[in-house]
């Protein structure tokens, strides 16, 4: 859900911030005010192209920023994919577009590429306008739109895609077996050289761990003793040993202390001096006994560190990951060597989940098809309450080769005049015909979605009557997810719970598009002006209460 934008300095855009609400939104304005602006800076924080005539004239840059709150699991995971921080399910966009033609997109202040951007946006918000592509056109969603309505449908899936997945492993196991002579004998010599090469290492879990541990010490071996050793001879042994010293300066002080001056705190301190340079004398010595120069045991270091560091190389970046791949290919060794009997077991084993897998993938075809039906009738009524009375609905079932989804191939179908040929709704209806029909398919759908649908366009070229059918039906949709429309008609304004006015103001000579969220009285106003104009009656007044009284007993 969108939940604030801010745009600087894009077209006739200064400085412009709006906080968005949960349901149905209208943006309404006199033609020219702006209204394409806004969603023209919606479209960019999702990741269309930048046109850089509409930074506004005068400025270097636009930026827009627009904030978002999510549930929806698809884009978690989307975000983990590009390492991007999650931020307790909000999401921050910012996007700065430079005269320079340079243009810079940022995801919680980590910065993507624009294709990144993009692939988010398709998430966050579903434009529904003639220039634009929806996500109900997309074949995927409209099979997800179809599954929401099947029973048990995410086990079946599961079960088909664990079918799956064995079935492609048996094929690559069968094709592996299969192979010709030479090249089975060649595998089997190359796995056999692997096999005994990492036995004969004899690798040891965390034995390359202890190795470098252990390397600096045995390296300077040489300078601990001889650093050890002079620590020793100026803390004890030398001329002028730091222990004997600080036993002479203890003495000293405690001479002064009999004199009748108070030294108690210098001689606890210089006793604590000399125990502590015991105990630093105690612990160098201790290190001294245990350090031996072992040039044997470096080298032994070395070449043991060089053999694990070639197999690494070649078998797996770590310990486990070598011995995982011997398992392995001990395994594939087998195979190979028994072939032909390892050969016809595989063949009956895949036999066996192919057979598993085109018995899930009919169960889930049959309950596709008889929800279908439904479905079908439902978007059929959807599409006769908006007044698109001839239309045609239908969904389209092809088969494919089984895949973890089942088989189907499905493509929703539309005709909009009777006598015409259904074709792919993608290839049929366009404009505000085409967001009807959208709407029509989204309220039949069962998906509640935390994702913002923006329409524009829809009420064109109709009538109040319809407009008012289509209010009614913004406003259902809304009650799943959030909605902007951008509308012409006082019939589909009157169902907004929030009303966006744009509008232009001339200030110094320099023209400036601004929003502004209406409060009620606002609200009845601007239908009103929508009724009858700029000078608003008694009659365009009432008219309007009229009409919001109708939809909020029609919702």
């Amino acid at each position: 859900m969108l939940t604030s934008l801010s745009i600087k300095n894009y077209a006739l855009i200064e400085d412009l911030n709006i906080t968005f609400s949960k349901g149905f939104t209208v943006i309404t304005g006199e033609t020219g005010s702006g209204k394409s602006i806004l969603i023209k800076s919606m479209e960019l924080i999702t990741g269309k192209r930048a046109d850089l005539s509409l930074i506004r004239s005068g400025c270097k840059e636009c930026i827009i920023i627009a904030t978002f709150e999510y549930n929806n699991p698809k884009i978690t995971e989307f975000l983990n994919r590009f390492s991007i921080p999650l931020e307790d399910n909000m999401i921050l966009i910012r996007r700065t577009i430079e005269l320079s033609g340079k243009s810079k997109a940022f995801i919680n202040d980590t910065q993507v590429s624009l294709s990144v951007l993009s692939g988010l946006g398709q998430l966050l918000i579903d434009f529904h306008s003639q220039e634009e592509r929806h996500s109900l056109l997309n074949l995927e969603f409209q099979l997800e739109i179809l599954d929401s309505r099947v029973d048990q449908i995410k086990f079946l899936i599961t079960k088909c895609s664990i079918l799956q997945s064995k079935v492609r492993r048996l094929e690559a196991h069968l094709e592996t077996l299969n192979m010709s002579e030479i090249d089975r004998l060649r595998k089997i010599d190359l796995y056999s050289f692997q096999i005994r090469e990492i036995q004969e290492a004899k690798l040891r879990i965390g034995e390359d761990k202890e190795l470098e541990e252990g390397l600096p010490k045995l390296k300077n071996a040489e300078k601990i003793v001889d650093l050890s050793k002079e620590v020793v001879s100026i803390l004890y042994s030398c001329e002028n040993a730091t222990l004997s010293s600080i036993l002479k300066i203890k003495k000293n002080i405690e001479a002064i202390n009999s004199y009748g001056v108070d030294a108690s705190e210098a001689l606890s301190l210089i006793e604590q001096a000399y125990y502590q340079s015991e105990e630093v004398y105690r612990e160098i010595e201790l290190i001294l006994s245990k350090t031996k120069l072992e040039p044997e045991a470096l080298d032994r270091s070395m070449e043991r560190l060089e053999v694990i560091k070639k197999l690494k190389k070649k078998y797996g970046s770590t310990i486990e990951a070598i011995v995982e791949y011997k398992n392995k290919i001990e395994e594939e060794l087998n195979s190979l060597n028994d072939y032909q009997e390892n050969s016809s077991k595989v063949k009956e084993e895949l036999l066996k989940e192919k057979d598993s897998l085109i018995k899930i993938c009919e169960i889930i075809s049959e309950k596709r098809k008889k929800v279908a039906l439904d479905f079908k009738k439902l978007v059929q009524e959807k599409l006769l309450e908006l007044e698109i009375k001839n239309a045609i609905f239908d969904i389209k079932f092809d088969k494919k080769e089984p895949s973890e989804n089942g088989f189907d191939e499905i493509e929703f179908m539309f005709c909009a005049n009777k006598g015409e040929k259904i074709l792919p709704l993608k290839n049929t209806a366009s404009g505000g015909e085409l967001s009807r029909v959208l709407l029509a398919i989204d309220l039949a759908a069962q998906i509640k979605s935390d994702q913002t649908t923006v329409f524009d366009e829809i009420d064109t070229g109709t009538s109040g009557r319809v407009g008012h059918k289509i209010g009614e039906k913004l406003f259902e949709l809304s009650s799943k997810k959030q909605v902007f429309a951008i509308t012409h008609l006082a019939q589909v304004s009157a169902f907004a719970k929030t009303h966006i006015k744009i509008y232009k103001e001339i200030e110094k000579s320099r023209t400036y598009t601004k929003a502004i969220v209406l409060n009620n009285e606002e609200h009845i106003e601007e239908i009103a002006k929508m009724i009858s104009g700029k000078n608003v009656t008694d009659s365009a007044l009432k008219h309007a209460k009229d009409l919001i009284s109708l939809s909020r007993r029609s919702q």
